[in-house]
């Protein structure tokens, strides 16, 4: 007796999964079936084979422990490089309006008094200087208190960024 013939027709592969012609038509373009074998009308009987133990849930025992394997590598990856980001994380925990304000005076350095930073007043700078991000300065000609920006400043927008734009 010999075993049935690995390559088979469109005729036979419907045959063997159960199904019409067309059926079988529509799961191939569909790539629920493999395609024909390159250059032939022929299928593989064991590549519909595997295709229909994966449609039905079927997968050997080696192929189902890999993904959980997987799964716990993906998340090493993830804290790992989560650790890497947190090393960057900002140092003093300014809201919104702050980070804003600060953000400003470190592109427009000219602009050091309060009335001609957006958003900015007293209590707000007031708030950067107890963090360390900005200094007072002196007052101007019109008696303004001019705020400086520190290193600290800087290197906090830095970290802010590095922060928020990481890439996993």
């Amino acid at each position: 007796m010999t075993d049935a013939p690995r390559l088979i027709g469109r005729k036979e592969a419907a045959a063997y999964c159960g199904i019409s012609m067309t059926c079988f038509s529509m799961w191939v373009a569909s790539h629920k079936m493999p395609p024909a074998i390159a250059g032939t009308r022929k299928w593989d009987r064991r590549a519909i084979d595997a295709k229909l133990d994966e449609i039905s849930g079927l997968t050997p025992p080696q192929v189902s422990a890999a993904p959980a394997a997987r799964e716990h590598d993906t998340f090493e990856t993830w804290k790992r490089k989560s650790a890497e980001r947190d090393k960057h994380r900002p140092l003093h925990n300014l809201d919104a309006r702050e980070e804003r304000v600060l953000r400003f005076m470190i592109a427009h350095a000219e602009y050091p008094t309060t009335d001609a930073i957006p958003q900015a007043g007293e209590k707000t700078m007031n708030a950067l200087s107890r963090v360390g991000v900005v200094r007072p300065g002196g007052k101007d000609r019109r008696g303004f208190r001019e705020w400086l920006v520190t290193e600290e400043g800087r290197a906090e927008i830095e970290r802010t960024d590095t922060w928020r734009n990481w890439k996993f």
